[in-house]
């Protein structure tokens, strides 16, 4: 292990002081090499509950905590905020919502020790609790509880990240439009593309693992069709503003679509939304439409960025 090594950690939260209380005080148990220097980067996004009593609650005898405030509401605000802050050679990221063993420290900052990457992504496990056996691949995945990525499929996650402070000198942060508290999802996804695009080297980290233990809400049909409606906004912001695609006759394919969603609906309806599950195909039409709608109004705008480019236009 390097004997000397600047690590931020950093957390953003919003209105979940109990879940975030519980990562907390697991984060205070991990274990520290001999001569690191590990920051704890906490970073409160407009949170109206008891978030900024729990950050404070908790000791940390190993991490130097850091708490800030970004009244801006949106994850990739309150992340953008705290790398202005960062001071390590390395930056991970974690969520608020995550059970944290002793050795992920060691374990997400080995690859980057042993210089075989330049941004990892580590194994994320969906609490037990929450393991439905109808749960598919995809689902889990939008759970942020992947399954291991090929070398060719490894994209960042925000529960269980890191990347070198290098990184920063050729994509300067996360994109506001994106993620949580804007369009939903996919501040990650574009700035893996954007690093991968940059020539800097993605791996996935099999041994730093974190367990994700999301509200047990989110298996409601109604939240998976808010997710699916997120998807499609993620979707049709890259297509339109990064891969500068065009959808053919969005409109009409956002008509058809919905009224093929509203027939197979008749046909086989559905169960009620606060049952747990999901037909495929409704998230399917979902995320379509919601796709070629956002799409209609993203070409309203001028493009975000240069084909596949590396930092967002000024506006």
């Amino acid at each position: 292990m390097v004997a000397k090594l600047l690590i931020s950690i950093i957390i953003s939260t919003h209105n979940r002081a109990s879940a975030l209380r519980q990562t907390l005080y697991e984060l205070a148990k991990v274990k520290v090499a001999a001569g690191w220097q590990p920051e704890l980067i906490l970073v409160n996004n407009a949170s109206s509950d008891d978030t900024a009593t729990v950050l404070r609650s908790v000791k940390f005898e190993n991490l130097h905590a850091r708490y800030l405030y970004e009244p801006k509401k949106g994850k990739s605000h309150a992340l953008n905020t705290a790398l202005r802050h960062a001071k390590g050679e390395i930056i991970l990221f974690t969520d608020d919502d995550v059970s944290i063993s002793e050795d992920w420290l060691e374990k997400m900052v080995e690859l980057f020790v042993q210089d075989r990457a330049d941004a990892v992504v580590g194994k994320i496990l969906l609490a037990d609790h929450l393991a439905r056996p109808w749960l598919s691949r995809m689902q889990k995945r939008l759970l942020a509880a992947p399954d291991d990525p090929s070398d060719e499929t490894v994209e960042l996650i925000g529960a269980n990240m890191g990347f070198r402070r290098a990184i920063l000198s050729k994509i300067s942060g996360f994109d506001p439009e994106l993620g949580p508290g804007a369009i939903g999802f996919g501040e990650e996804t574009l700035f893996s593309k954007q690093l991968v695009r940059a020539g800097f080297k993605l791996k996935f980290a099999r041994d730093a693992v974190v367990v994700h233990r999301p509200d047990e809400s989110r298996l409601q049909r109604r939240a998976w069709l808010d997710t699916a409606r997120k998807m499609g906004n993620k979707q049709a912001y890259l297509l339109y503003h990064w891969e500068h695609v065009d959808i053919r006759a969005p409109r009409l394919r956002c008509v058809w679509n919905l009224l093929k969603l509203h027939l197979r609906r008749f046909l086989q309806p559905p169960p009620p939304l606060e049952s747990e599950g999901v037909p495929a195909w409704e998230m399917g039409y979902t995320e379509t439409i919601e796709t070629c709608r956002q799409f209609c109004l993203e070409r309203r705008r001028s493009r975000n960025y240069s084909l596949r480019g590396l930092e967002k236009r000024r506006a």
